[in-house]
């Protein structure tokens, strides 16, 4: 690709597995060959693997330029699971991969996202892309200050917390990463691509450390 002109007429492979509602996008060129979404919880692998067959039926002998993977916030586990097999198919294909944040195109401009980050955070994606962990009170005190936000929690979510924003449930999508890719300059595209792949952490993942073997002193 010619790194001074946006390529439109790329084929790629969108998987989205960091929200509870997957989905998957296969384009050729500027048409959508393949979508498709499901219910995923905690097994997405299960969905997932049927869906790339379908794909790579629609993809047929065309050849595939990008992956692009939806690294959250959200699901470490369907992140993980979605980078996994865009490393297989990646070996195949030729293709390369990207991660690009899930929540990029969502919102307006002037938006900022939020989401409930569990223990008593809030993850906060500013409109500059800076993402960063509130407590309930900082967050609600950001909103008091001004701060334009949405989220990707539902309505009643929000409302037991006794947070308003400007929009409830947004949602995260293998074609929405699509068009996010192709609405990058080219040098925000090139620096995806040398940026390694992995899931968006909105704090430290937690390392459990290996139990000493009996054997061992």
């Amino acid at each position: 690709m010619d790194n001074g002109q946006i390529n439109k007429f790329m084929n790629i492979l969108a998987i989205e597995t960091s929200h509870p509602k997957a989905s998957l996008c296969l384009t050729l060129g500027e048409d959508i060959a393949y979508s498709t979404h499901w219910q995923a919880e905690r097994n997405h692998d299960e969905h997932l693997f049927p869906a790339l067959r379908h794909a790579f039926d629609a993809l047929g002998d065309n050849p595939l330029d990008f992956i692009l993977i939806g690294a959250g916030p959200g699901s470490y586990g369907g992140v993980r699971v979605a980078l996994a097999a865009a490393v297989g198919i990646a070996a195949v294909k030729g293709a390369k991969t990207v991660a690009i944040c899930s929540w990029l195109g969502l919102a307006p401009a002037d938006t900022a996202i939020i989401s409930d980050a569990r223990r008593g955070g809030w993850a906060l994606m500013h409109a500059n892309g800076n993402i960063e962990v509130l407590t309930e009170d900082e967050l609600k005190q950001q909103l008091n200050n001004g701060l334009i936000a949405a989220t990707i929690e539902t309505e009643d979510t929000m409302k037991r917390h006794g947070i308003c924003v400007s929009a409830y449930g947004l949602q995260p999508t293998a074609e929405n990463i699509t068009r996010t890719w192709l609405s990058l300059s080219p040098a925000q595209q090139l620096q995806l691509q040398q940026t390694p792949p992995e899931p968006i952490y909105v704090r430290p993942p937690h390392i459990t450390a290996a139990k000493r073997k009996p054997w061992e002193c």
